[in-house]
């Protein structure tokens, strides 16, 4: 019997996939519920092409046969469960979300009773995987726009390898569907291009998922109630009496210290040191001063850093080390906002103001 390396790649997937999971489960730092997840999904993904490196053996079972689009409807649910993991600090598996795999509750008492269901149910099996994805992609969105009303950096927040794993997940989908309706996705010697798309999703996850940032372990209800009263509350022109007394109190405190230098901060610490409830300062900032809080802060660092590279105190400072005293972590980010505000980059404004 010949092997060649088309029989090979399921193989690997099987050994990474359960190595992954085992890994992912001895793990117990801050993020192990999320790991938990994406374990379980590798552990699926590994338990699959188990079944497939076995019909490639000749072992086969009427009744993994009949219920093996089981794995395509488990996918989509726990891909979005686990994207919800990573967004909200304080989520956790309840009863209700059973309810996202009540279709492989149902095939599998189908399957046992000898009837198959797959074979007309793959349909709803890609569309089931479809609708999850994008689920998980609005997640994100609005994950995003919290992050903007009560964050004041997205170098720690920002989850764009979870997009690029929605991506990696969608390639792999699509060339399934299209091997499946339309032509072969079969490379040269056999090799499956969904299989090595699955090889580079399977290190991907493992990679991305085990170095993800651990400073920031996701939003809390209080964000997201942040983000729900900018959108419900009406805009206003001008702040009646408290209010005046409150920015003022604002304005003042930011111009006094530099406590926006501190890269970690976000609304809520503001907040405590204003001696003013999170969801009114948001209230406050996007009302009168049009911004969200990350624009506001950042504005504040701006400035700042277009003072210290005009008058310099050391000669010898860097861009870079005003960078991050300002309040940075992100270059490309720092080069961007410098640049809409001033219409130059941090280097050209030095080189033009800065005195000599």
């Amino acid at each position: 019997m010949t092997i060649s390396i088309s029989d090979i790649i399921p193989v690997i997937i099987v050994f990474q996939s359960f190595l992954f999971a085992i890994v992912l489960l001895t793990d117990n730092g801050p993020k192990r519920n999320s790991n938990r997840y994406l374990a379980s999904f590798l552990t699926l993904l590994g338990t699959q092409f188990m079944v497939i490196v076995g019909q490639g053996f000749g072992f086969n079972s009427t009744f993994i046969v009949s219920c093996i689009c089981i794995f395509g409807f488990s996918y989509g649910p726990l891909l979005y469960l686990y994207t919800k993991t990573l967004i909200y600090q304080s989520f956790d598996f309840k009863a209700k979300h059973l309810l996202h795999f009540i279709p492989v509750v149902l095939i599998l008492i189908i399957s046992g009773f000898g009837y198959s269901t797959c074979s007309v149910g793959g349909f709803l099996m890609y569309i089931s995987l479809v609708l999850y994805i994008v689920l998980a992609i609005l997640e994100i969105i609005n994950y995003r726009k919290i992050i903007r009303e009560t964050q004041s950096t997205l170098n720690q927040t920002d989850l764009v390898w979870l997009q690029w794993t929605l991506i990696l997940f969608s390639i792999a989908l699509l060339l399934d569907v299209v091997n499946e309706f339309l032509l072969s996705m079969y490379l040269v010697g056999g090799i499956s291009s969904i299989h090595l798309t699955i090889v580079v999703l399977v290190n991907w996850m493992f990679y991305k998922g085990l170095k993800q940032p651990q400073i920031f372990l996701g939003i809390t209800p209080m964000d997201v109630e942040v983000l729900r009263d900018k959108k419900n509350k009406p805009a206003r022109l001008d702040p009646n009496i408290n209010e005046k007394e409150e920015l003022e109190k604002i304005e003042s405190f930011m111009k006094a210290n530099d406590y926006f230098t501190n890269p970690q901060l976000n609304l809520k610490d503001l907040a405590d040191h204003l001696n003013i409830a999170p969801r009114h300062l948001s209230y406050l900032i996007n009302t009168f001063h049009r911004k969200n809080f990350m624009s506001f802060i950042n504005d504040f660092r701006i400035e700042k850093a277009k003072t210290r590279l005009s008058k310099p105190e050391d000669p010898k400072e860097t861009v870079l080390e005003v960078m991050y005293d300002v309040g940075f972590n992100s270059k490309s980010s720092f080069n961007t906002l410098f640049k809409q505000n001033t219409g130059l980059t941090p280097s050209e404004y030095k080189n033009k103001y800065a005195q000599k």
